[in-house]
């Protein structure tokens, strides 16, 4: 045996007696005696298992990345609303520019701290509309400007864009399976298959122009199953 060989031996030969010194319960385990004769195992599992999550490890990262992208987060306050459509595409939707009884307007948030227009996402896109007041719930008119309101566009079932309107019953309608909102009643579902009301955009106006009071009042689009 060479001096090197016998090098190792010795570091062997140490480390064995470590661990049969080491008064812990590792002995009593089932799985000890087969741990000894191939101690390759734990790296190998170890190796395994951070392959595996490596793709959650990396996706939360990529999911974080994009809700921190300002043109893809949803509607903050202080947000204000610009036209999505149209010739005044990207202009700030003001007070006067909402009509009552007529077709609601489709606009974007936009973040005037940032200078960014969040239309990163199509799920950011918003209903407008004016309605009388006296026909507003109490809860949808404290939301509201001389009634003037705020919903998602996207509909709660498939995350089809909400882009219908019936003016005689006043309601949204969703064209791809014929959901039907009553907005005067915080958007809820009258007819079709989604589960869930819009979500509303609590309102203000500064300078004339609407801006986010405060964030969405719920998930936006379909819920993903838990």
């Amino acid at each position: 045996m060479t001096k090197k060989e016998r090098g190792r031996a010795l570091l062997v030969d140490d480390a064995t007696r470590a661990a049969d010194d080491c008064g812990c319960a590792c002995k009593a385990s089932p799985d000890y005696e087969e741990t000894q004769a191939d101690p390759r195992r734990r790296v190998l599992l170890g190796g395994l298992l951070g392959w595996l999550l490596s793709p959650l490890w990396f996706g939360s990262k990529t999911a974080r990345a994009a809700d921190q992208d300002p043109a893809k987060m949803r509607a903050q306050p202080g947000d204000q609303l610009v036209f999505r459509l149209g010739d005044r595409k990207g202009e700030a939707i003001a007070l006067a520019d909402v009509v009552d009884g007529a077709k609601p307007l489709l606009g974007y948030p936009y973040d005037p701290v940032n200078d960014v227009v969040r239309k990163g996402s199509r799920l950011n896109q918003i209903l407008v509309l004016r309605l009388p007041p006296e026909e507003l719930t109490e809860e949808v008119r404290a939301r509201s400007i001389d009634g003037v309101i705020a919903y998602s566009a996207i509909c709660t079932h498939e995350n089809c864009p909400v882009t219908g309107w019936h003016p005689e019953h006043q309601q949204f309608i969703c064209p791809c399976h014929e959901t039907h909102y009553d907005p005067k009643d915080g958007a809820r579902v009258v007819s079709g298959p989604a589960k869930r009301a819009l979500p509303a955009l609590p309102l203000t106006v500064e300078d004339g122009f609407l801006v986010a009071a405060d964030g969405l009042t719920g998930k936006v689009g379909k819920r993903k199953p838990t």
